[in-house]
């Protein structure tokens, strides 16, 4: 059963179940303590993690000034509406994606490296080694709180073992989070694998086979839990009842356009030859990314976990973007080798995932949590490549930007350039301290960012 309200206040953590559901709330008004104002709990932020892979054109990604004041660039033109929450970083560098005698294979080192901030042994075997990544060291120190310690979901699948780049393992390309220095945390790809997850009744404990027949039977997580949910409302106040119907209309419209998605790729299966169904996906792919972002922002509004990480595309990726005006792949393209064309087609990539991130802040921004903050206020996003230029594959001047205000403690509107070979490790662990974690060092950090928080 739900915790109600009484006359105390309702629990953070209540949950509506009903036939192998459960529907975490969002934060309501309900759930501010009643009477006398106890201690306030110290506030931690939720902190997503997104890689892109093949680095960027750096003409089109670098501001034209030293200010967010002096303008925007092409590519980050979208966020400039967030300008107050944004800090742009320029200088960062990851020394451990360099080859380090090691030879080629850039890319696999690129995610390998993203979050550990470690090189990465080189190996195709079992043999594999990389370092602790930071959403793992958050993970640790402030997962706890809530269900689930982390979330990692990526857009592209990939194989576990094996060979992916120039004698690297696919276990380097395919993965951000490392809970170990030898054990990736492997990501989710598929959305409704997500949504089970999220809203599944965690009390239920089943087989792989078991959820997918869950997950078949169960047509809607608020149909499950109508009951609960109906109750529920009639014992909230007005604003709260509003809130609770915008929740509810969010996730029901998730659910749709997953179960839409879902529908329209059995149909194709079963009557289109292979490249009409990858056509297909590739002009659904927008959707896709934007389903991920809002699937992340519930998990974030609902208090599910505060660690998250989302591969764009695994290392090296090839994906074409077809609907953006660029067929080839995205990884043959990024060889451009000054070519106009191509740069010009990777600037619509790269515009385009700045457009996916900027209507996941524009959600962030619209959700109010405690005491009216929004939940952007209440978060850090870390928007970055483990390589700058991918003609180059060089790994310093990375591209790195930060939104949010993380609970108080990053003055966003900002663009903060720093000296040469400036460890990202540094911009880690200021985000460490930003959650409270009294760390004195993560990888080869040298110090705390300068500037970076408030």
């Amino acid at each position: 059963m739900a915790e109600f309200l009484t006359r105390r206040a309702l629990s953070r953590r209540a949950l509506l179940r009903g036939a192998g559901a459960s529907l975490a709330l969002p934060w309501l008004e309900a759930m501010a303590p009643a009477g006398r104002a106890a201690p306030a709990p110290r506030r931690v932020p939720r902190v997503l993690f997104v890689f892109a892979p093949n680095g960027m054109h750096v003409d089109a990604w670098r501001l034209p000034g030293p200010r967010l004041e002096d303008g925007f660039s092409p590519t980050l033109a979208p966020l400039a509406p967030h300008r107050s929450a944004l800090t742009v970083l320029s200088g960062l560098t990851i020394d451990g994606g360099r080859s380090h005698g090691d030879g080629p294979g850039d890319h696999a080192r690129s995610a390998a490296s993203f979050l550990t901030c470690s090189h990465p042994f080189k190996t195709g075997g079992a043999e594999i080694r990389a370092g602790v990544s930071i959403d793992q060291v958050l993970a640790t120190e402030v997962g706890a709180a809530t269900s689930f310690a982390s979330l990692e979901v990526g857009l592209e699948g990939g194989r576990a073992a094996g060979v992916c780049d120039s004698g690297y393992s696919c276990a380097y390309s395919n993965n951000v989070s490392w809970r170990t220095e030898s054990t990736p945390m492997a990501k989710e790809t598929d959305p409704r694998a997500i949504f089970t997850r999220l809203f599944g009744d965690p009390d239920v404990q089943l087989s792989r086979a078991a959820a997918a027949r869950a997950r078949n039977r169960l047509r809607s997580v608020l149909d499950a839990a109508r009951g609960e949910f109906v109750r529920l409302r009639r014992d909230l106040g007005t604003a709260d009842q509003q809130k609770l119907d915008e929740y509810g209309d969010a996730v029901r419209d998730i659910e749709r356009r997953i179960q839409r998605q879902d529908a329209e790729e059995r149909d194709l299966a079963r009557t289109a030859s292979p490249d009409v169904l990858e056509q297909h996906r590739d002009a659904g792919f927008a959707g896709r990314v934007r389903t991920f972002y809002d699937l992340l922002a519930l998990a974030f509004e609902t208090d599910r976990t505060r660690i998250a990480t989302f591969m764009l595309g695994n290392a090296g990726s090839n994906r074409s973007h077809r609907f953006l005006g660029a067929p080839e792949g995205h990884h043959e393209l990024s060889h451009h080798g000054r070519d106009a064309s191509k740069l010009e087609r990777i600037a619509k990539i790269d515009r385009f995932q700045i457009d996916c991130l900027a209507g996941f802040v524009d959600r962030l921004t619209g959700t109010r949590v405690e005491e009216g903050r929004s939940l952007l206020d209440e978060s850090i996003v870390v928007h970055g490549s483990g390589i700058s230029d991918g003609n180059r594959h060089n790994h310093d001047d990375l591209p790195f930007v930060v939104l949010g205000g993380g609970c108080g403690r990053i003055r966003g509107g900002r663009h903060l350039t720093f000296p040469k070979e400036t460890p990202a490790a540094n911009l880690y662990l200021s985000i460490l301290h930003a959650c409270g974690v009294d760390a004195a060092s993560f990888a080869d950090s040298k110090e705390p960012l300068a500037g970076f928080l408030a």
